[in-house]
């Protein structure tokens, strides 16, 4: 059951946070560098002290340079190939205007860039919880570029995140459609939904991804970000700060389970999508 916000999840959205949810929310945009609160976060603050927890606990983490170091590492370990379709003639026969695909590239770049800082450090907060022993480091922090941080960060104002409900209803079957592409559809993707306001877009990227999918090429993509994410949070796990506050040990559980099921689930998964649109893209 959705939410009226359309969140597949229970789920403050940017629009109804208020006092300290809100300046949470503020900061993990300035800190991401995106215009958007991921739904994870905005899954996390219905968890009483569930956000504040997280976030006091990564701020060392971000500060340092570890978590996007680490995601810049895994985005550039992805092998990703060039998949034809998304032709700049498809595109304007499509009727997407120069000021549309300006719009669609900040949505994409917005979730290309923060999906691996938020596998990064959902990640190292979920080792830590599971109490394993942290990864090998000095391989895998020798490989993490320093360069990540130097990238410009994504400016903008997202449109409307539509619920599915405000869709008519072959655009509301088109999105979950594609969300089922690469399974672990159960989460619907907001990236989507975001892209929800250019259908015709969305029907290519139906085109260009469905049979990358059906012949098997995706599920290593992701299981290879899934499994590479994991090790290079690990590695980091250790440099989380003590918050001022701990969750009491159901709360844990279920904190513990979310980061579990977006990591697996939505983030792993359009981590490798993501990269596939926009190398489909012309330049």
């Amino acid at each position: 059951m959705t939410n009226p916000s359309g969140d597949p999840v229970p789920a403050i959205s940017e629009a109804e946070a208020s006092g300290h949810i809100a300046v949470l929310f503020d900061d993990i945009r300035a800190t991401l560098g995106v215009p958007v609160v991921n739904l994870i976060w905005r899954h996390l603050a219905v968890f009483p002290g569930g956000l504040a927890w997280a976030w006091q606990s990564l701020k060392p983490l971000y500060a340092n340079g570890a978590i996007s170091a680490q995601a810049t590492a895994l985005r550039a370990g992805l092998d990703i190939p060039k998949l034809p379709g998304l032709s700049a003639p498809a595109l304007a026969a499509a009727g997407l205007s120069r000021d549309d695909l300006a719009w669609i590239a900040m949505i994409q770049a917005s979730y290309e860039r923060s999906n691996a800082m938020n596998m990064i450090a959902l990640g190292a907060l979920l080792a830590q919880l599971e109490g394993g022993p942290a990864a090998p480091t000095a391989k895998i922090i020798a490989a993490a570029s320093p360069s990540y941080g130097d990238e410009k960060v994504v400016a903008g104002e997202m449109p409307l995140l539509l619920t599915l409900d405000a869709m008519n209803a072959d655009l509301r079957a088109l999105v979950e459609a594609l969300n089922r592409i690469g399974g672990r559809d159960e989460i619907l993707a907001s990236m989507y939904r975001h892209l929800a306001h250019w259908p015709p877009y969305l029907a290519l990227l139906h085109v260009l991804l469905a049979p990358f999918a059906g012949d098997g090429r995706l599920e290593p993509l992701i299981r290879g970000v899934i499994n590479d994410g994991a090790r290079r949070a690990a590695s980091i796990a250790p440099g989380l700060a003590s918050p001022d506050h701990n969750l009491s040990a159901p709360l844990e559980a279920e904190v513990g389970n979310a980061l579990r099921r977006f990591i697996q689930e939505p983030i792993g998964k359009m981590i490798a999508v993501v990269p596939l649109i926009q190398k489909a893209l012309p330049s």
